[in-house]
């Protein structure tokens, strides 16, 4: 009887870690996503700090979370949506979150991707960039083997557009139309 009660909560204990993730789905929540090791970088004057990071941490506005590896073949992945965002939309308007997974950086490469997070965060010091040190967000948004995603949420945190993969021209348009549509709506 014990041996039928362990194997039964095993069975429940994966069942629940299972249910932990799941991949951004259109119209409904997005899945929740905490980082406390290392997490959000903060800056305050030329000092930077590290602050745990919740995806719960909805800014009130159209929000577009960009994850992906701390890696130089993911580093401009993204960034024709984002350039597009700056030249489009005014400051305020859509609040862009920047989470890398520094465990898919290579060795050695850390002190450079801190470098260069610091110096987009003067850049841009509305923008939220985010550290993910062990790389839960693959696990947890189901990001598939390249971990790589893009998600845009209105300003009730509701997912309004998901993509593992960088976007073409269509879709490019198709998604500002998108936030556009959700900043006056």
């Amino acid at each position: 009887m014990k041996m039928l009660r362990r194997s039964l909560g095993t069975l429940l204990a994966l069942f629940s870690l299972g249910a932990l993730a799941a991949a951004p789905v259109v119209d409904a929540p997005l899945p929740p996503l905490d980082i406390d090791d290392r997490g959000e970088l903060v800056m305050q004057g030329d000092d930077f700090d590290f602050r745990p990071w919740s995806s719960g941490s909805n800014p009130g506005v159209v929000h577009v979370i960009q994850y992906f590896g701390a890696k130089m073949s993911h580093k401009d992945l993204f960034s024709p949506l984002t350039d597009s965002i700056q030249e489009s939309f005014a400051p305020g308007t859509v609040h862009v979150t920047t989470v890398l997974n520094m465990d898919a950086a290579l060795w050695g490469t850390g002190g450079f991707v801190m470098s260069e997070l610091k110096k987009n965060k003067k850049a841009h010091p509305t923008a939220t960039m985010v550290i993910d040190e062990d790389g839960t967000g693959v696990d947890t948004w189901e990001l598939g083997k390249e971990g790589t995603g893009l998600i845009v949420l209105d300003s009730q945190g509701v997912v309004k557009f998901f993509s593992r993969a960088p976007l073409d021209d269509k879709e490019l348009a198709s998604t500002i139309e998108l936030i556009r549509s959700n900043i006056d709506a």
